[in-house]
């Protein structure tokens, strides 16, 4: 991707930081990881006990397990980017209806126009880690790996809508239309 190799785990993240001579990798993961804990994503409930066949022994009652990853990429101006995703697919099939709109290229060139014709100004915006302004109600926690430094090992519970959830697209609206009202 724009001439940069692209890791697909962490470990190999770390790897290519260590071959180019740098923490480009390293560094975006921080930032990543720093963010979220900014939005208060996960409760840790401390570290994971295992009985003797490997099962978690003191995971929050009522709650499932999933996995969590980082996806990696290079912006276009050469920032290296991170992503921490859930592997939501491991969820159950929720009841409510999760579909996420998107705008149309034709919606937005009527905006566009009618905008013009009525000489309003238009403003664009991106709300970073919009997801994480959105809490989640699915019961889930994950195990944290090497990447979370002092929490490996330890239960997190995830009470934001992290991307790769299938509810994280409603959460967000919900959120939305809370402060647009």
């Amino acid at each position: 991707m724009f001439g940069c190799q692209i890791p697909r785990e962490y470990k190999e993240a770390l790897e290519l930081d260590r071959i180019n001579g740098n923490t480009k990798w390293a560094d975006s993961v921080h930032v990543e990881l720093t963010q979220i804990d900014d939005y208060v994503t996960f409760q840790d409930m401390g570290k994971a006990i295992y009985d003797k066949s490997g099962k978690i022994t003191n995971g929050p009652a009522g709650h499932q397990r999933i996995r969590v990853h980082l996806v990696f990429a290079v912006k276009h101006d050469g920032r290296h980017k991170s992503r921490l995703v859930a592997d939501g697919h491991l969820t159950k099939e929720p009841v409510e209806h999760v579909y996420s709109g998107v705008v149309s290229l034709r919606s937005l060139r009527i905006i566009i126009f009618l905008a013009e014709l009525n000489n309003l100004e238009l403003w664009g915006a991106d709300i970073g880690n919009a997801y994480l302004e959105a809490e989640t109600r699915e019961k889930i926690f994950i195990i944290g790996g090497p990447e979370f430094k002092d929490r490996q090992d330890h239960i997190l519970v995830i009470h934001k809508a992290l991307y790769g959830l299938r509810t994280s697209g409603p959460r967000w609206h919900d959120r939305l239309y809370d402060v647009l009202r």
